[in-house]
C-alpha cells in the first residue's frame, strides 16, 4: 500500500474509533459499549493508527508522516479511554426510590435526592432528583438533562407511578402501606412489577389500608394498553386496575375495577382516586475520562495543525533531510 494508502487508512481508523469513544457520552446507557466487540474494534483502530505512527516514525511517510505523530499519540490516548470506560467501568444501573427518600451514590461521591411529590407533581411528571456531592454543592438533575460527574453520567428515565388516595366509605381518607416496597408509608405507586395479564405484560404493585383490612393489587395500564379495556369506560386513558383482598386474602364483593387517572370508584369496599404519570428514576452510565479525552484531543488538534501548518520551502528541504537517513 503506498504511503498515501497507509495515512489514509490510519485516518479513518483514528477518526472512527474517536467517534466510537465520543458516542459513550451521546448515548452512555447503550449496553453494547462493554461487549468484547466493541472493544475489539477500538482496539482494531488503536493497533492501525499506532503501526502507522511507528513507520511513519521510521520515515516511510515522509516528513508529514514524521509531523503526524502527535495526533496519532492523541487519537491513542482518546480511544483508550474508550476501551478503559468500556471494559472496566460499570454496566449501566437505574436506581429507583421513594419519593422523598435519599440514595448513596459512591461511584459518585454524592447522594441522590428522591423529591417529594404529590398528585399534581405525578400527574405532570416533571420531578427532577438533586444530587448533592460531599463539598454541599447540588446540582438537579430533570427530565432530558444529563449531567457528569468524572467517569458518570447521570441521567433521569420516567417510570410509570400512581398517587394513590384512599377513603373508607364514609369518606375519611385512610392510610395507606407498602409493606413490601420501596417506602412503607406513600401513597406513590412505583409499579415495580411485571405481571401478564390477556397476554400483556403490565406493571404492577402492591398495598395495604390496614384501617379496612385490605389487602390490594394494582396493575398500570398506559393510554396504549388501556385500549384492551374500552368496555371499562377509559376511553384511552391512563388508568389502574384494582383488586382488592381482605387480610385473608380472599377477594371483596366488587372487588375487582378500573379508575381512571384523575378518576373516582369504589372497589371492594375503599373509595380510590387516583392521578397517573411518571416519577423519575436515575440511570448511572460509565463515560471516558474526561481528563483522559481533553489530553487526547489537544494532542490531536495541535498535531494536526503541526502537521498541515503552511511551511517555507527551506523547513521543508530541512525537514527531508532530517528525515533521509532513516530511509537509506
Amino acid at each position: 500500500m503506498s504511503d498515501y494508502g497507509n495515512r489514509a487508512l490510519a485516518g479513518v481508523a483514528a477518526f472512527g474509533g474517536i467517534a466510537l469513544v465520543l458516542a459513550q457520552d451521546a448515548v452512555p446507557t447503550w449496553a453494547g459499549f462493554h461487549t468484547w466487540q466493541y472493544a475489539a474494534t477500538v482496539a482494531l483502530a488503536i493497533v492501525t493508527v499506532a503501526a502507522y505512527a511507528l513507520s511513519a516514525r521510521r520515515g516511510a511517510d515522509g516528513p508529514l508522516g514524521i509531523r503526524l505523530g502527535i495526533a496519532a499519540a492523541g487519537a491513542i490516548v482518546t480511544m483508550s479511554a474508550g476501551i478503559a470506560s468500556g471494559l472496566l467501568g460499570p454496566d449501566t444501573e437505574t436506581v429507583t426510590r421513594a419519593p422523598g427518600t435519599v440514595a448513596p451514590l459512591p461511584d459518585v461521591g454524592a447522594a441522590g435526592f428522591f423529591p417529594a411529590a404529590d398528585a399534581a407533581a405525578i400527574a405532570r411528571g416533571d420531578a427532577a432528583i438533586v444530587i448533592r456531592r460531599r463539598d454541599g454543592s447540588a446540582v438537579e438533575v430533570g427530565p432530558g438533562t444529563r449531567r457528569f460527574f468524572g467517569t458518570v453520567a447521570l441521567e433521569t428515565a420516567p417510570q410509570p407511578a400512581a398517587y394513590v388516595e384512599a377513603r373508607d366509605p364514609r369518606g375519611d381518607r385512610v392510610t395507606i402501606t407498602q409493606p413490601t416496597g420501596v417506602a412503607f408509608l406513600s401513597p406513590v405507586l412505583l409499579f415495580a412489577e411485571r405481571v401478564t395479564i390477556a397476554g400483556h405484560a403490565l406493571p404492577s404493585d402492591t398495598f395495604a389500608t390496614p384501617a379496612l383490612h385490605r389487602q390490594i393489587k394494582a396493575f398500570y395500564f398506559s393510554k396504549e394498553s388501556a385500549t384492551v379495556a374500552q368496555s371499562h369506560g377509559l376511553g384511552g386513558r391512563e388508568a389502574v386496575l384494582f383488586a382488592v383482598d381482605d387480610d385473608a386474602g380472599r377477594l371483596q364483593p366488587g372487588g375487582i375495577g378500573f379508575v381512571p387517572s384523575g378518576g373516582e370508584a369504589t372497589i371492594g369496599g375503599v373509595r380510590f382516586r387516583v392521578s397517573v404519570g411518571t416519577y423519575p428514576a436515575l440511570v448511572i452510565s460509565a463515560v471516558p475520562d474526561p481528563l483522559a479525552l481533553l489530553v487526547g484531543g489537544v494532542l490531536l488538534a495541535g498535531g494536526l495543525a503541526f502537521a498541515f501548518r503552511r511551511r517555507s520551502p527551506q523547513a521543508n528541504k530541512r525537514a527531508a533531510d532530517r528525515a533521509s537517513p532513516e530511509l537509506t
